[in-house]
């Protein structure tokens, strides 16, 4: 079937935040209504409003199949098996599915709205203020982004008790938000993966999303829960240092260096790192993966024992106020803008040819395998202490 050639939208500003979404919409599906554009994909983010009761409205995010990818044989069917598939998370620290299906010929998944940034978004923040975040802020973070995973990764269907194996495989900052309240959510469970399995055959592909990947994947061998232990480590890395683990000038050759090559030592960004953190972050982000923490529970308990050994609480109203410095609101029904995902280049269908020059040319340089792509903040809240660069 031919596809038509997507338009790159313009992006505008947003009154009042000076920042960007892709275009203001008006739309009802179901009894939601959709109100931006925020993200222009195979699946396309809203935010939305949902009427409540006694006509109270609440605010969300309605992710929806695009038009044309729902003519597509088979790709109703797999959106809604994932929709089922990570509306059955319910925990704090995962951004809940609240409703999935198809109305008026659109097939969508709501899910809450976080009025917070992202962790990429933070450390955006961090680089322009030239500071440096506690370390045991840095590990609370991660911290609670472990337990969220891990409570998906330990998942058994209600039914037959079998574990239903979920695995995120796109965790990277621009899917952890940090809320008002002071709390950690993983968001897009699956989501993001769908995206990743299915975009590069509509879009030209953005391999930024690719920079989390872990050993094994590269290479082509079968993935546990450890894939994303891995980019846990790459995003703490990234909180505590504000730099990748990787020199590489290219996206092919960091590919090459998250299998060969030893990652650059965060003391080397940072020399006021504590040995204890060094440590952890050696074993999340070992290239064997049998050498690295086996779940999210270990990796989240050594995050707390070295937070516990420094001896300063870390509090949900820290979190909060970080997130007031990042992204103040003066006004809390305001709505914000939209979540600062990178741009996509929309072009034609471009098949799966690049993908796989790509994954042989990346196997002549490793030698074999293939790229597998299968509390709120006070009124006036002090400064988050951070140190000056």
């Amino acid at each position: 079937m031919e596809r038509k050639q997507r338009q790159q939208k313009p992006k505008e500003a947003i009154p009042g935040h000076g920042l960007l979404f892709i275009r203001s919409v008006t739309s009802q599906v179901g009894k939601y209504q959709r109100i931006r554009l925020l993200t222009e994909d195979i699946i396309e983010d809203h935010l939305a409003k949902a009427a409540g009761p006694r006509g109270v409205e609440k605010t969300l995010v309605l992710q929806c199949l695009r038009s044309d990818m729902a003519e597509q044989v088979n790709f109703p069917e797999m959106f809604l098996d994932t929709a089922k598939s990570v509306a059955q998370l319910n925990h704090p620290h995962l951004v809940k599915v609240v409703d999935f299906g198809e109305a008026d010929g659109t097939y969508f998944l709501a899910r809450e709205h976080v009025d917070g940034p992202s962790l990429r978004r933070v450390i955006k923040h961090v680089v322009a203020q030239r500071l440096t975040l506690p370390a045991t802020l840095c590990a609370r973070i991660i911290s609670q982004a472990c337990e969220g995973l891990a409570y998906a990764h330990d998942l058994a269907d209600p039914k037959t008790n079998q574990p239903l194996r979920l695995i995120h495989r796109c965790v990277r900052p621009y899917n952890i938000l940090l809320s008002r309240q002071g709390t950690t959510q993983v968001v897009d469970f699956d989501i993001d993966y769908f995206r990743v399995r299915w975009a590069p055959e509509y879009f030209t592909p953005n391999l930024s999303k690719y920079r989390y990947m872990a050993p094994e994947e590269i290479m082509g061998v079968s993935v546990d829960r450890r894939v994303d232990v891995y980019a846990l480590g790459l995003v703490l890395y990234e909180l505590l240092t504000t730099r990748r683990p990787f020199e590489s000038t290219s996206d092919w050759d960091l590919f090459r260096a998250v299998v060969s090559e030893p990652i650059v030592p965060a003391e080397q960004h940072r020399p006021d790192l504590p040995d204890a953190l060094r440590a952890i972050l050696a074993r999340a982000l070992a290239k064997d993966r049998d050498e690295r923490y086996p779940d999210c529970h270990t990796f989240r308990k050594d995050l707390e024992a070295f937070i516990r050994s420094v001896g300063e609480p870390v509090t949900p109203r820290q979190l909060a106020q970080l997130v007031q410095q990042v992204s103040p609101s003066d006004d809390p029904t305001v709505i914000p803008p939209a979540p600062d995902v990178p741009e996509r280049q929309a072009r034609p269908r471009v098949g799966r040819g690049w993908i796989l020059a790509a994954a042989v040319g990346l196997g002549l340089v490793l030698g074999g395998g293939a790229l597998l792509w299968k509390m709120n903040a006070a009124p006036e809240p002090e400064k988050v202490r951070a140190t000056p660069r």
